[in-house]
């Protein structure tokens, strides 16, 4: 499909924004390196589910051990995760691809992460599992450790690779997507909002320089704005929808109330130790969780992101959105005085919490890109950073 076409299909999806009611959405971007600071390639999702209790757990693959997000307690699929190849996968549900089957997407996610280290072995697995029918209808973005970023829009018996010089911005390096595909039949597509957001805030990053992590996590991932409302900055002092006064609706922004986890991917460059792929997870809703690093190659996962019964650092931030979201009558309802405002308000804590995870862990990077860690470095290094996290809870 031409550029032009995908732009075409973009805006009549705009139009169909909201239309549809989905049970499984995400906001989702691959990042080349070209246009990120460092070079290094990034992944982002923010999951959208039903299914709020979240876990991290780690996993022994056929060829490539990896850490995966799962509903808690479900070990049988993983809905995006990293590999000890520096391979990391993800996913949006795209309903009008090909097909009547779904919802196999966290099978086939839980597979790919055992089994490849180049988007190539991705694509390969499409072809193999699209013989017998996939029961897949979703937008599948990657990067590996070699340069590779893409998305696969996959239905049932057939899927299109698309790569980020294909994405039409000026510079180009960024794809994203909300819930559709650009070679979907336009039926049951929704997100077009969160899609549109996303992409212009990305684009106009571009514009101004390039991406980095810190600007994914503060201004792209917990983003506020609808398409009803600009509430920055925050708090915001008006009222909407006969809701309590700084209480906005976050039904149709990136942070949505529905958000249960976010997570960027940090690659590394070609030649670089895919060892040093970092996965950078929000375990709750992202106006509310702290982002934390993970290493596929410290071969474990701390015990608070994958109790058996479920991961106390989810449960933590739980908490922490119960307050945020207090009015039952107004449930999808953010309270913006809440979240920025007080003595010393959640949204400067958090920000000062995560700042100290970055600085800290930019250290640490810097030494094991001069020598390779040993594994149980890495696993310190995580386990010291969730401590110091939840010693401010």
């Amino acid at each position: 499909m031409s550029t032009r076409s995908q732009h075409r299909a973009v805006l009549l999806l705009l139009l169909w924004a909201g239309l549809a009611q989905a049970g499984e959405e995400c906001t989702v971007a691959v990042i080349s390196g070209a246009a990120t600071i460092d070079g290094r390639p990034l992944l982002w999702k923010n999951r959208d589910s039903s299914t709020r209790e979240n876990s991290a757990r780690f996993f022994r693959g056929p060829r490539y051990d990896f850490i995966g997000v799962i509903n808690s307690g479900d070990t049988t699929q993983v809905w995006m995760g990293m590999n000890t190849a520096g391979f990391a996968l993800m996913n949006s549900e795209s309903m009008d691809q090909d097909g009547d089957s779904a919802d196999t997407e966290g099978y086939f996610m839980k597979q790919a992460l055992g089994r490849c280290a180049r988007i190539e072995d991705l694509d390969d697995l499409l072809r193999q599992t699209a013989l017998a029918g996939r029961g897949t209808r979703a937008n599948f973005g990657c990067i590996d450790a070699y340069g590779g970023a893409a998305f696969f829009e996959a239905g049932n018996f057939r899927h299109t690779r698309f790569t980020p010089q294909d994405s039409g911005l000026i510079p180009s390096g960024v794809l994203v997507r909300a819930n559709f595909s650009m070679t979907g039949r336009g039926d049951e597509a929704y997100g077009g909002w969160r899609y549109h957001r996303a992409r212009n805030l990305l684009a106009r990053r571009l514009a101004a320089g390039r991406i980095d992590l810190s600007f994914m996590l503060e201004r792209v991932v917990r983003d506020l704005v609808s398409d009803e409302l600009d509430p920055n900055p925050l708090p915001f002092p008006g009222a909407m929808d006969g809701a309590p006064e700084g209480f906005i609706h976050t039904q149709n922004t990136i942070n949505r109330h529905r958000t249960v986890a976010g997570a960027i991917f940090q690659g590394v460059k070609p030649g670089e130790d895919p060892a040093l792929a970092t996965m950078w997870l929000l375990l709750g809703e992202p106006v509310v969780a702290v982002a934390l690093p993970l290493w596929p190659a410290s071969g474990e996962v701390p015990e608070a992101f994958a109790g058996a019964g479920g991961s106390r650092l989810n449960l933590d931030f739980s908490r922490i959105r119960a307050r945020l979201y207090p009015d039952k009558d107004f449930p999808e309802y953010l309270d913006t005085s809440r979240l920025a405002r007080g003595r010393r308000p959640w949204q400067t804590l958090r920000r000062e919490l995560e700042e100290e995870v970055l600085r800290k862990t930019a250290a640490a990077m810097s030494e094991w890109r001069r020598k390779r860690p040993r594994g149980s470095a890495m696993a310190e290094l995580q386990e010291k950073l969730l401590r110091r996290v939840q010693r401010a809870l």
